[in-house]
């Protein structure tokens, strides 16, 4: 029960133990006791009173990422519905852009164009500016954008329903862009574009990591561990490496395919070792 987890201490361990006694004794009910019980996600507390009430714990992924590759029409729809959504608070954090506003206020930008459309929450800080692009993955903070910067932005958020919205868009902050900046928005933007239009219902995993674009050599280092993630409510797996990258994802699975309805993200991050500036672009499709 959801209230059992709004104590401390002593009172919370009661609690739980309770909780994990309820569980136990539908096991019983079922003469499922002795089985394994498959659990997506725990907090610690309920983790350690499963345990203590012998109840064998195991992650339910297995059992469960074959049925959520393929989404029903009702989430189709929600997806569809969040996709503007997601528009919408990219054009609202585009529009906020300017000299002098600094990375967590843009945040605030982009989670108050959530919250006011019905979304539930961003998953992630990923806003960056400048230098901070470089390499991908710092997280918003105190830093000041300044006219020139390149603005990168995931959204990495559970939209209406609890659905992902997980788009990423590099912009920027001022009217000229330099001769690099607009250089690897070209190579990010090819190789995003390069993939959505490759992708087709049967095409195994394999086969699209080795027929999509390529990086340019000088951007491999740095590039994206994946080129390919699943979506639904949260950030979904199996995923597509490149196949010439020992980091993220260790192997391509040649036994899965590309299914109708997937709902597929595909991103790219195009920043050279040193340099001052990268750009991260990620497109999210049905």
């Amino acid at each position: 029960p959801a209230y059992m987890w709004q104590f401390g201490g002593q009172q919370t361990l009661e609690n739980v133990r309770e909780w994990a006694g309820e569980i136990r004794s539908i096991l019983r009910e079922l003469g499922l006791e002795n089985e394994a019980l498959a659990v997506d996600k725990l907090d610690t507390p309920g983790f350690l009173a499963l345990e203590e009430a012998g109840v064998r714990v195991v992650d339910s992924s297995p059992a469960t990422v074959d049925a959520r590759e393929v989404k029903t029409p009702e989430e189709i729809e929600l997806f569809r519905i969040n996709g503007r959504i997601g528009d919408e608070m990219l054009a609202e954090f585009e529009a906020a852009i300017r000299p002098g506003i600094r990375e967590y206020e843009l945040l605030a930008v982009l989670g108050n164009a959530l919250l006011k459309r019905h979304g539930e929450f961003l998953f992630t800080r990923l806003v960056a500016s400048g230098q901070n692009t470089n390499p991908w993955m710092s997280e918003a903070h105190d830093k000041v954008v300044e006219e020139g910067d390149l603005v990168g932005i995931d959204t990495d958020a559970n939209g209406f329903e609890g659905y992902v919205i997980d788009v990423s868009r590099t912009f920027l902050c001022g009217d000229t862009a330099t001769s690099g900046q607009k250089e690897a928005y070209r190579v990010a933007h090819e190789c995003v574009t390069g993939m959505v239009e490759l992708v087709r219902p049967g095409m195994s995993f394999e086969e699209f990591a080795y027929e999509a674009p390529p990086l340019p050599a000088k951007y491999k280092a740095q590039r994206y561990p994946a080129m390919v993630h699943q979506a639904g409510l949260e950030d979904e797996g199996p995923g597509i490496p490149y196949p010439d990258d020992d980091r993220g994802p260790r192997r391509i699975m040649p036994e899965r395919e590309i299914k109708e309805n997937m709902v597929l993200c595909f991103e790219c991050y195009a920043g050279e070792v040193g340099a001052a500036f990268g750009v991260k672009l990620e497109d999210q499709v049905v």
